[in-house]
């Protein structure tokens, strides 16, 4: 269950832990990217599976927010997931996921407290970049679950850099992004992330009332490949529905032999702060 613990604390971070300042952007190299700061609740279900695979359903919540913290950017993401097998056993996943980004990409604190049914493991740490990125090397030091500390590559980012350079780049017409991106999912180094991004689209989101999710939005698939992967196969993949604007309407997290679908039920505009 690793991978699968892992994939849905990154669906927050690292797909969706991006700037939350209203009215200002961030720059890139591509376009300006300007993010609505919200609250969201997704439904967690089975979306499929293959013939012969042992889990038979999957059902859950996730709800998450992030707020301009005035000098950074602060996310707060909690789920449960049941995983139910076809020889009737199962399991259960609970995870709260916080982290802080400084506004520069260069600072990045996170804690994880999760339990995975056999027991709550904890792991917490800060991560830095010397500035301009992509400048040198850095290092990340894990308080726990024991005092460590790895170096990271120098073209590592952190979870909101990364997601507003995916968001730039796909706006602008690219679709193509590689890059590592440390999120402190696990006590291990960065994960390659290789994202195609789709065109963007129109159509409306019925489900939901608010006028922050009928933009255009931007289908990508992602997929993740772990410091210890082999080969070209990844150890997951992720299909986003994400907005301009930050809002992701759909997310799928696809294994070797089913899907999870998490689908957005409730958003709700958070104000900025009085910095």
């Amino acid at each position: 269950m690793l991978h699968r613990a892992r994939a849905a604390a990154v669906v927050a971070v690292a797909v969706l832990g991006m700037t939350a300042v209203v009215g200002q952007t961030h720059a890139s190299p591509a376009t300006a990217v300007e993010i609505l700061p919200h609250r969201a609740l997704y439904k967690v279900t089975l979306d499929k599976a293959a013939s012969g695979s042992s889990i038979v359903d999957v059902q859950g919540r996730m709800g998450f927010e992030w707020r301009d913290a005035c000098d950074g950017w602060a996310v707060e993401q909690r789920y449960a997931m049941e995983f139910s097998r076809a020889d009737g056993d199962g399991s259960v996943i609970q995870s709260t996921y916080s982290t802080w980004e400084s506004k520069a990409g260069d600072i990045y604190r996170f804690f994880v407290k999760r339990d995975r049914g056999g027991g709550e493991e904890r792991i917490e740490g800060k991560a830095v970049m010397p500035l301009p990125l992509g400048s040198g090397p850095g290092k990340v030091t894990f308080a726990e679950p024991e005092l460590q500390e790895l170096k990271l590559p120098k073209d590592t980012l952190f979870p909101t850099e990364h997601t507003i350079r995916m968001i730039a780049a796909a706006t602008s017409g690219k679709r193509f992004l590689r890059a590592p991106v440390f999120d402190g999912g696990e006590p291990e180094a960065p994960s390659l992330i290789s994202a195609v991004l789709g065109k963007g689209k129109d159509d409306v989101l019925p489900s939901i009332k608010s006028e922050a999710v009928q933009g255009t939005y931007y289908p990508s698939r992602l997929a993740w490949f772990g410091p210890d992967s082999e080969g070209s196969e990844p150890d997951f993949e992720m299909s986003i529905e994400v907005l301009a604007n930050g809002i992701a309407r759909l997310i799928l997290v696809h294994y070797s032999d089913f899907s999870v679908r998490m689908s957005l039920e409730e958003v709700e505009a958070l104000p900025a702060p009085d910095c």
